[in-house]
């Protein structure tokens, strides 16, 4: 909570079903599955001054086909899905100090140990289109939007028994 809880922001896990992980991360998107071990879940925009939110299930995600999805995501690594968890926590920006930057590796490697060691990461970064592990020493520059704003990137995490989005969105 500590990571993602200061920056507007999606975290939810879900459970992996045979429809295969891009479905299993859409019922996540959509909220139509909870979190199979009762975790916290952050969710902005699930309810708005105590209702529930009026907009569709997926807000502030669109719409998306599983094909669209996969075609919108590229495969990174365990270590940048972690780096690009800490990025979320800076706004897309470089990290802040050596101690700051350290604790949100930290707690990055715990969010990701949650999942297991035979996991798969995948990400809307285009840095990620020609690489798994693009250098993010400047931040993220560039996504292919899964939401109606003006940016928004994220990691989604796979493993044999769960799947976690991870998501930060710039309304601006």
């Amino acid at each position: 909570m500590r990571l993602l809880d200061d920056v507007y922001s999606f975290a939810a896990t879900g459970p992996r079903t045979p429809a295969g992980w891009q479905k299993d991360a859409l019922a996540v998107m959509n909220r139509e599955v909870g979190d199979p071990r009762g975790w916290i879940t952050l969710d902005w925009d699930k309810e708005r001054d105590g209702e529930p939110a009026k907009n569709s299930p997926s807000f502030p995600f669109v719409p998306l086909s599983d094909t669209e999805l996969t075609r919108r995501l590229s495969p990174v690594t365990a270590e940048t899905a972690a780096r690009l968890l800490v990025i979320t926590t800076y706004e897309w920006g470089p990290p802040g100090t050596e101690e700051e930057t350290r604790a949100a590796s930290a707690d990055a490697r715990t969010l990701l140990d949650r999942f297991g060691d035979r996991i798969s990461c995948y990400s809307n970064i285009t840095e990620a289109r020609t690489t798994p592990s693009p250098d993010l020493t400047t931040g993220v520059t560039g996504w292919n939007p899964l939401t109606e704003y003006d940016g928004d990137f994220g990691v989604i995490v796979v493993s044999p028994e769960e799947v976690g989005v991870f998501w930060s969105f710039n309304p601006i």
